[in-house]
């Protein structure tokens, strides 16, 4: 949910629509490195139905682990690591 609903043409939108990619890799000196792309939609539920709106798409991309930098982007991606890491460990052993 959006804390604070957007407006755009007609509808009210309080949510987003999300797109998530994340590729894992290795750098040559062992060390993880990953990249990610994000792609969020505002979106509403409405009586016709879900609506999105393309135009207020918000994108985060990054190549590398060492572009994240903001504070907040740094706490989701750990959080992503590590629940991708309990996925991977509960799947695999």
């Amino acid at each position: 949910m959006i804390t604070t609903p957007k407006t755009i043409g007609d509808f009210t939108f309080d949510r987003y629509g999300i797109q998530l990619a994340i590729t894992g890799k290795y750098k040559a000196d062992g060390s993880p490195d990953a990249s990610i792309s994000i792609v969020l939609t505002p979106t509403a539920i409405t009586e016709e139905g879900v609506v999105q709106a393309d135009q207020g798409q918000v994108q985060i991309l990054r190549g590398h682990l060492s572009e994240v930098t903001d504070p907040a982007e740094q706490v989701a991606v750990g959080k992503i690591q590590a629940a991708l890491q309990e996925f991977v460990t509960a799947k695999l052993g």
